[in-house]
């Protein structure tokens, strides 16, 4: 019931007492839903940031975590790959030392 229509319905029902009972029964049929104020909407943006954000940061937290386990595989490379440097150069020593002895 838009305001003018409210506005007539209760001049008439001030004379029409059938007409109050049937502006009553209206509204009490009608569900009064408060609209949402500027602040509440503003209030769900920000709720809705923060778990946007939330999410964010759990993924972030993984990319985080998988890089460290990649920096550790990379070091256990590097230290396995000087190893075997190593064990290569400790083998050719001895065949240029027995092509020296010749």
């Amino acid at each position: 019931m838009g305001t003018q229509e409210t506005a007539a319905a209760s001049r008439l029902a001030e004379t029409d007492p059938s007409a109050r009972e049937a502006t009553t029964a209206h509204r009490q049929a009608e569900p009064q839903r408060a609209p949402r104020s500027a602040l509440q909407k503003a209030i769900d943006e920000v709720n809705q940031i923060v778990v946007t954000l939330r999410g964010a940061l759990d993924d972030m937290e993984e990319v985080f975590e998988t890089l460290e386990v990649a920096e550790r595989q990379k070091n256990a490379d590097e230290e396995e790959i000087e190893t075997l440097r190593r064990a290569l150069r400790g083998l050719k020593r001895p065949r240029e030392e027995a092509h020296e002895g010749r």
